[in-house]
């Protein structure tokens, strides 16, 4: 369970901000959309960021999905003079030559099923980590378990697994990852954690990989059945699904592929793997049978749900955490507004599953769908900086009653493009 996210000088983002999914004071929705970590804390289920294009929403979640990857895999796969691939602000000379921060709060669960508190980040440059650290509240205090000042680690009696770990640690590689790759298991299960985390983009194809992948890997057709589900939730008339797989040409092979093939009879050549949507076919008013439609002539917001299917599937069965940028493409506001529903409902997210959005649909924006605490926007400064702030942020006061979606339209909120009347002149 995520709590807070901190960057600073990354991509479009030059001061330190904070995303939080920290409940505030407000007692509106509590009930529906935000759930108890403990006796004291609450978290926000779902949020939602909004902004003119350019004005770094994107930057947000690649800047997660820079944090997550590095903590996880730099140890494992960086080599000694490997570059960072951190980008820093982009339009500074103050800040070319400084560190990318970032920082996670987060919860997992322990053997007893209580939440555990870790605050966990670092500073990067492209050639080596500056610092890096990870503390802990098992109860009520926070305790540190590891602090790094450049190559220098200094673990606490708390984090005595990390203490074989030293020697092996790389300038450009995470202390975390490579504690995980000695087994050490507070770093493990925060490494475990970390890869249950899914960020994708209704501009990319990641969310159609994973739904795929997972229904290749499905021994039985539940997983099937659950996808099918999801899709009537939607209304999606698709009542069967069916995978072809067929060996390519060797034509349409790579020349390396194809050559071993003709050096070795038991080469095989790759698969292509074709998708079939299955529709009810109709005699006047009888339903005779079902026909297969390839993926290919499927509508675009079919795809896309679809892709989005074991992705919104898994969060809700696992109760973790889910990041969609541009979650409005191609999809029908009212399409996104129940699938928001999913997670805020009791009975549909009983294990408490997060989701975090970007998206333009001003529609869904409204006080029966979000707390103030869960509207986010992205603003861009005249030196090309990224502001991140929430509603209850807002310099005065927003009630809970307002408007919310006319008001963001209106510029009363800022984070909505200034557009200057187009002058359209025709030569003749």
């Amino acid at each position: 369970m995520i709590a807070e996210f901190t960057i600073e000088n990354y991509r479009s983002f030059k001061e330190k901000r904070t995303f939080s999914l920290l409940m505030t004071k407000n007692r509106e929705l509590s009930e529906s959309n935000t759930f108890m970590v403990d006796n004291k804390l609450s978290l926000l289920k779902t949020a939602v960021i909004y902004g003119a294009n350019a004005s770094g929403k994107s930057n947000f979640f690649m800047a997660l999905g820079f944090f997550l990857n590095f903590a996880v895999y730099s140890g494992p796969r960086k080599q000694l003079g490997d570059i960072i691939e951190a980008d820093q602000f982009y339009f500074s000379k103050q800040t070319e030559h400084e560190p990318s921060s970032f920082e996670l709060t987060f919860f997992i669960k322990n053997s007893t099923g209580k939440n555990i508190r870790y605050r966990y980040g670092f500073s990067v440059t492209g050639e080596e980590v500056i610092a890096e650290y990870l503390f802990t509240v098992p109860n009520v205090r926070e305790i540190t378990l590891f602090t790094r000042e450049r190559q220098e680690i200094i673990t606490s009696s708390h984090f005595r697994e990390g203490s074989r770990a030293k020697s092996a640690v790389r300038p450009n590689c995470s202390f975390l990852s490579v504690c995980a790759q000695n087994n050490a298991e507070i770093a493990t299960n925060i490494i475990r954690y970390f890869t249950s985390i899914l960020i994708t983009s209704g501009l990319r194809n990641t969310a159609s990989v994973l739904t795929k992948r997972r229904l290749r890997n499905s021994d039985d057709n539940t997983l099937k059945q659950q996808v099918l589900d999801f899709l009537h939730y939607a209304d999606i008339q698709v009542n069967d699904l069916i995978v072809e797989r067929k060996p390519l040409d060797a034509n349409e092979s790579s020349p390396e592929v194809s050559d071993d093939v003709k050096r070795s009879p038991q080469a095989k050549l790759p698969e292509r793997e074709t998708y079939f949507f299955g529709h009810d076919y109709f005699d006047n008013d009888k339903n005779t049978e079902i026909i297969l439609v390839p993926e290919s002539e499927e509508s675009d917001g079919t795809k896309k749900l679809f892709a989005y299917a074991i992705p919104i599937i898994s969060a809700l069965e696992n109760g973790t955490s889910l990041f969609i940028d541009e979650f409005d493409v191609q999809l029908h506001p009212l399409i996104l507004e129940n699938i928001i529903k999913l997670f805020h409902s009791p009975d549909k997210n009983k294990k408490n599953a997060q989701l975090v959005i970007s998206c333009h649909a001003v529609n869904i924006l409204t006080n029966k769908n979000f707390r103030r605490d869960q509207i986010w926007f992205c603003e861009k400064d005249r030196y090309g900086a990224t502001d991140l702030y929430s509603l209850v942020e807002y310099d005065e006061p927003v009630r809970n009653d307002a408007a919310f979606g006319k008001n963001y339209l209106q510029g009363k909120y800022g984070a909505v493009p200034y557009i200057n009347e187009i002058a359209l002149q025709i030569r003749n």
